[in-house]
């Protein structure tokens, strides 16, 4: 227990370089990507789209399970190309920018650990750093006419079973709450992390923002077909920065934080060291 909770301390307070962090190049669905290998967790980053297809844990578990088809299908896409993470830019002529399988980025390698992704229109720039056991990405250029949001649509533990999989936020947790996106289950307040796990796994996916808004955020479960959370198939579906009717809401440049916790969150005990330890990085990142 205090071996995990101090490589989150180390990981968040510190954020130094690693020669155990190497970048190099493949295709996924049939896009160019970067492929990153890190000891906490191997990442496929979309180079036309700017954002992961891939989140890979150590014990091969694919916790977004981007596919290209059925492409823009609602809601079948759930088990497809919605996936993605962050997803950033929704709704003007960057739309896709930051989504994995679309066309709309121009990304570069910077340095060891680093991939500067630039939009087409030049009007959104941001830069993914990878550390051992978590990663960061700072928004560094948005475009003031358009808000932008910062979304997990994946699989926890790498498959679709609502009823095995639980999540957790600053305000509570953790909760099993089976939330149906179709139906209008969606949980919205304002969250500064969240974190998503499974019964069957060791780990939990956590997300963080470093500079708290007030702007709404969600959660909920997106199934792939009308039998909803039954469905064969689908995504959890988070933002920071999302309102009903998919309406995203951020317009500052902002940074965000993701990364495996080596351990299952069971009960509030557990949700609490969590909350300790994250609350400690953020401050001192911060500062």
């Amino acid at each position: 227990m205090t071996r995990i909770i101090l490589m989150l301390v180390i990981g968040l307070s510190l954020g130094r370089l690693s020669a155990q962090v190497t970048i190099s190049e493949t295709t996924y669905e049939g896009h160019n990507h970067f492929l990153i290998t890190t000891p906490g967790a191997v990442y496929y980053y979309d180079r036309a789209g700017g954002g992961l297809s891939r989140m890979i844990d150590p014990d091969g578990k694919d916790w977004i399970t981007f596919k290209k088809e059925p492409w823009d299908q609602y809601p079948a896409s759930a088990a497809s190309a919605y996936r993605g993470i962050p997803n950033l830019v929704f709704r003007s002529d960057d739309a896709g920018a930051g989504h994995p399988g679309h066309d709309q980025c121009q990304s570069e390698q910077l340095g060891e650990q680093s991939i500067r992704s630039v939009s087409k229109s030049g009007k959104w720039q941001w830069t993914w750093t990878f550390f051992d056991h978590y990663a960061r990405l700072d928004i560094q250029q948005v475009n003031p006419e358009h808000a932008y949001w910062f979304l997990y649509e994946g699989t926890p533990g790498g498959e679709f079973k609502p009823a095995a999989q639980y999540f957790g936020t600053d305000q509570s947790g953790p909760h099993d709450d089976q939330l149906n996106y179709a139906d209008g289950g969606k949980l919205f307040d304002q969250f500064r992390w969240a974190y998503f796990g499974h019964q069957e796994s060791d780990r939990v996916l956590y997300l963080a923002q470093l500079h708290p808004d007030e702007a709404s955020d969600l959660f909920s479960y997106l199934g792939n077909s009308d039998a909803g959370l039954q469905s064969a198939d689908g995504m959890v579906v988070f933002g920071f920065g999302r309102a009903e009717g998919a309406q995203p809401l951020m317009k500052n440049p902002n940074t965000f934080f993701l990364g495996f916790y080596e351990q299952q969150i069971n009960n509030r005990r557990d949700h609490r060291k969590f909350s300790r330890s994250i609350r400690k990085n953020l401050r001192s990142k911060r500062n």
